[in-house]
């Protein structure tokens, strides 16, 4: 058998190849050429190569649609509120393609804290988040943040605040 890969965007008429003259049985293909959106494949099956010509079969079939996304959330308005010894600290997370689906936080280089958004749900392409962070010391801290959307695409950004002394 050989096989025959066509690919098109969802909205488009017409088919592209994507590879030809494929022996294997599988075939992987790296997405991250592509742009983010929906695509439909068309497999061409022959099996030509072991048959005369005049006895050789084809068939075609297209696969569901299906969603490449590279593109990685975004975050936004990532701000600190000190009140010594407690800060509260909150941003918004978006992607473009698909929902947002984790969040963590990462205080002073620590290790990763899982965090749930604001409304306690991560089924949104677009996400608010609070965490409250309790008894820190005097000085400079700095906290990290990361979101991944549904296809593990990930951003990081980080907030610098101090915490004041407690007023007498």
């Amino acid at each position: 058998m050989v096989y025959t890969i066509y690919y098109r965007g969802e909205g488009e008429k017409n088919w592209k190849l994507l590879k030809d003259k494929v022996e294997q049985k599988f075939y992987s293909w790296d997405t991250t050429t592509m742009p983010d959106g929906a695509y439909y494949l068309k497999i061409g099956a022959s099996d030509a190569p072991s048959n005369p010509p005049e006895d050789a079969l084809t068939a075609e079939r297209e696969t569901d649609r299906f969603e490449v996304d590279n593109s990685p959330p975004v975050v936004e308005n990532l701000r600190a509120e000190a009140a010594s010894p407690d800060v509260r600290a909150r941003f918004d997370a978006r992607d473009s393609s698909s929902n947002i689906v984790r969040a963590e936080y990462s205080l002073d280089a620590g290790d990763w804290t899982a965090l749930f958004p604001v409304g306690r749900l991560a089924d949104s392409p677009q996400l608010s988040y609070e965490v409250y962070l309790r008894g820190l010391a005097v000085g400079e801290h700095t906290l990290a943040v990361r979101v991944f959307d549904r296809f593990d695409n990930g951003a990081t950004a980080k907030v610098t605040f101090g915490v004041p002394p407690k007023k007498r």
